[in-house]
């Protein structure tokens, strides 16, 4: 008696209507799988933009500090040299004092009563009377040069003044910074798998490189790997969906149709990668510069060894926010041989760039990033630290300069 509701459980039908609800619980959940992940870019890119801004305020009160420091440094310079000026008058003054204090005792008319030739006494008279306006003069000098240092000094009492609003407010938008960076990573964490695994290859990798053209080409032929075991995962994918198909199909041919326009789970979104990424090849002139500093070494100038360097660098204040020169994916983060913390961005078609000398670095290997976003800071302390930015075109360094903003030329300082 249980052998006809057995037999119905397994018709061809059954069947179908088993695969058909499967088909459209795993539409459902690719769904709110899309709409989760619409979300999320969303709140992503706004957290990106918000980013943005921070650093860009955060550099703009960089330029304004290092403007203020030079000013500081020519106050200085001018207040010493008026100081000194000063101390040279003073001691002129001093001497004229002396004569006049003797004149005062000894007054022109009676130096006709003093000892000595009288024609002496009238000369010596003659001269402390012509002595009387240039003091006047020298006195009148002495309280310009008075009122100039007085001047010197409280623009520099309002310069550091200034100064320290500055550095308060560059202190509150690293702060906003650093919020910023923690609940993006968050939602990156939560959105991104196999980060971590990724991570620790590139890192195997750097271990394993002799030098930085020896990285990225490890890390392309990486790249490349995972591209192409994630092709044939979605192939192997597609083909099990289809066979799943064919096989309901033939056990219930009037179904076929149905089933045929059952459409395959569309793709799901990456939500951590940005919209619109703009083409490396078409941005010369657009490429951001990384940090705000002085250009203190050229593409092509010799080293500290006499040999020709394969990028720029650029001298910052320490503690500097470094920011994205362009829109890419994170190929390496982490230590490189002598570089200190290094940065790999990959930009597509073939370009990569390449930032050296950071102290921190505040993004994963596979996030995406866009131009502007804050990467990392560079060393503090009280020497200025170097960034060093190189630019690559498969694999062959170029000359960063012309790709970079023409306004921000100005760093050379």
């Amino acid at each position: 008696m249980l052998s006809a509701p057995a037999r119905a459980a397994d018709s061809p039908q059954s069947q179908l209507e088993e695969v058909e609800k499967a088909l459209e619980a795993s539409r459902t959940r690719q769904a709110d799988l899309q709409k989760q992940a619409e979300a999320l870019a969303n709140e992503l890119a706004g957290l990106r933009q918000d980013e943005i801004a921070a650093a860009r305020a955060a550099q703009a009160h960089e330029a304004t500090l290092n403007d203020l420091e030079a000013r500081l440094g020519a106050l200085a310079g001018e207040e010493q040299a008026k100081t000194v000026e000063l101390g040279r008058e003073r001691a002129k003054q001093a001497q004229l004092l002396m004569a006049l204090e003797g004149l005062a005792v000894s007054p022109p008319e009676g130096l006709l009563l003093a000892p000595g030739r009288p024609v002496d006494a009238l000369r010596g008279a003659m001269l402390m009377g012509a002595a009387v306006e240039p003091i006047e003069e020298r006195a009148r000098d002495l309280k310009r040069r008075l009122d100039a240092l007085a001047t010197v000094r409280a623009e520099i009492a309002e310069t550091r003044d200034q100064h320290r609003a500055e550095g308060d407010a560059l202190a509150v938008q690293r702060g906003r910074i650093a919020a910023l960076i923690e609940r993006k990573t968050a939602l990156q964490r939560q959105a991104s798998a196999g980060a971590a695994e990724s991570g620790l290859r590139q890192q195997q990798l750097a271990a394993q490189a002799s030098d930085l053209r020896d990285l990225v080409d490890g890390i392309e032929r990486e790249v490349r790997k995972q591209e192409a075991d994630r092709r044939e995962a979605a192939r192997k994918e597609a083909a099990r969906i289809a066979a799943e198909r064919r096989a309901a199909a033939t056990r219930q041919p009037a179904a076929e149709n149905k089933l045929a326009l059952a459409a395959p789970p569309p793709a799901q979104m990456d939500p951590t990668k940005p919209r619109n990424l703009r083409p490396f090849a078409e941005s010369r002139g657009a490429v951001v510069f990384p940090a705000m500093g002085a250009i203190v070494r050229r593409f092509g100038e010799p080293d500290e060894l006499g040999v020709a360097t394969k990028g720029m660098s650029l001298e910052t204040r320490p503690g500097a926010e470094v920011v994205a020169p362009f829109d890419g994916q994170v190929m390496f983060a982490g230590p490189f041989r002598g570089y200190g913390h290094i940065l790999i961005i990959g930009h597509g078609d073939g370009y990569h760039s390449l930032l050296a000398g950071l102290d921190r670095v505040d993004c994963s290997v596979g996030q995406w990033l866009v131009a502007g976003e804050p990467v990392g800071a560079m060393p503090g302390g009280t020497e200025k630290p170097r960034l060093y930015l190189e630019l690559r075109h498969n694999n062959q360094p170029i000359n960063p300069l012309p790709w970079l903003v023409t306004h921000a030329e100005k760093v050379n300082g």
